[in-house]
């Protein structure tokens, strides 16, 4: 088995020998970018070549600051509780390293959109064909099959610049 992402469609194709097992429309990364203090993040799936590090049944979303910040509320220290939600993530998640995640979601109407902060969302049905088809190691290739608009914008910007 093999996982690809195409960030540019919102899509992860499901492939089996080179064959095309299954599809899906997917949420990607916003691409947007969080201030705080001298703090920045960068809300973008990476792009190449990962592996599935671990497979996860009923994760549990460990809040980062940048949700906090994001949401306007205080940051509270690593341990507390209410860094712990469950049932966000959906029923299952695929580790794939560095805090990227391919996993379910509560905000249905996110799929299909570039609105995450660097996971790949897929719908509960198409999550649970993956997490049962793929193996810990599997490879997972994320690309962007054409560029976005605004890297287009900031070439024709910068070819501008003298």
């Amino acid at each position: 088995m093999v996982v690809t992402i195409d960030v540019a469609r919102n899509r992860l194709y499901l492939f089996k020998d080179g064959e095309l097992v299954d599809q899906s429309l997917a949420a990607t990364g916003s691409e947007k970018v969080l201030k705080s203090g001298r703090r920045i993040w960068l809300f973008r799936t990476p792009h190449g070549h990962l592996k599935v590090l671990r497979k996860i049944v009923n994760p549990i979303w460990n809040k980062p600051d940048w949700a906090f910040v994001e949401a306007g509320d205080p940051i509270p220290p690593p341990n507390s509780p209410k860094r712990q939600v469950k049932g966000h993530l959906g029923k299952y998640a695929l580790d794939l390293g560095d805090g990227i995640m391919i996993h379910g979601t509560d905000e249905f109407d996110s799929i299909g959109r570039k609105v995450s902060h660097g996971c790949i969302r897929l719908p509960n049905d198409m999550l649970e064909t993956v997490y049962k088809s793929v193996a810990v190691g599997t490879d997972v290739y994320i690309f962007e099959s054409e560029r976005s608009q605004s890297a287009t914008k900031r070439e024709r910007h910068s070819d501008l610049d003298f």
